[in-house]
């Protein structure tokens, strides 16, 4: 079957939990994705990401340090000296690190649908707030059959990551408890 759409996920590294627990939800969608004639490609700019082994993932992750794919569709991109992760591992982020970010782009590369996360305090500094797969999904297949994209998705919170994905939800906690022992 010919691909009539990609979906591109812009991802941080396989250190993150959310990025990881998205990168598995697009894996368990994709079945669905290529039913609808798509194919689900990941991007990231950390050199050297094992995310396609260390989540079995049935699809490309491309490894752009250049963050060329991200800039051509305007996702946030964290420069390097602004992002303790970066700049505590700078030969991981040479050019700044990608922030989460969603494009499903036809083949003629027209955008059918766009979302990219700005970090904030609120979002744990771009952590959560991601659109679930599963309305991602839903959205496109109302897209392909001529519909608006919707206005509101449901987004990923903690609840989803213990749920769905209660490895990650425990490296998420332990994050948070080294936070509030760095406070202390």
């Amino acid at each position: 079957m010919t691909q009539s759409f990609t979906i591109k996920v812009f991802f941080r590294g396989d250190w993150c939990p959310w990025c990881n627990a998205q990168l598995r939800d697009f894996n368990d969608a994709q079945d669905r994705v290529q039913a609808l004639g798509g194919q689900v490609v990941a991007y990231t700019s950390q050199a050297g990401n094992q995310s396609k082994a260390n989540n079995n993932l049935k699809f490309d992750v491309i490894v752009d340090e250049d963050n060329a794919e991200a800039k051509r569709h305007d996702i946030f991109i964290t420069p390097q000296a602004d992002n303790p992760v970066a700049a505590a591992l700078p030969e991981l982020y040479p050019n700044g690190m990608v922030q989460p970010g969603i494009v499903i782009e036809d083949t003629a590369g027209r955008v059918l649908y766009r979302w990219a996360i700005v970090p904030s305090e609120m979002n744990i500094g771009g952590a959560k707030d991601r659109p679930l797969v599963s309305e991602i999904v839903g959205a496109l297949e109302q897209i392909l059959a001529g519909g608006e994209v919707p206005e509101n998705f449901e987004v990923m919170e903690v609840d989803h990551l213990e749920a769905h994905h209660p490895d990650m939800h425990q490296k998420v906690l332990d994050y948070f408890a080294t936070m509030e022992a760095q406070k202390a």
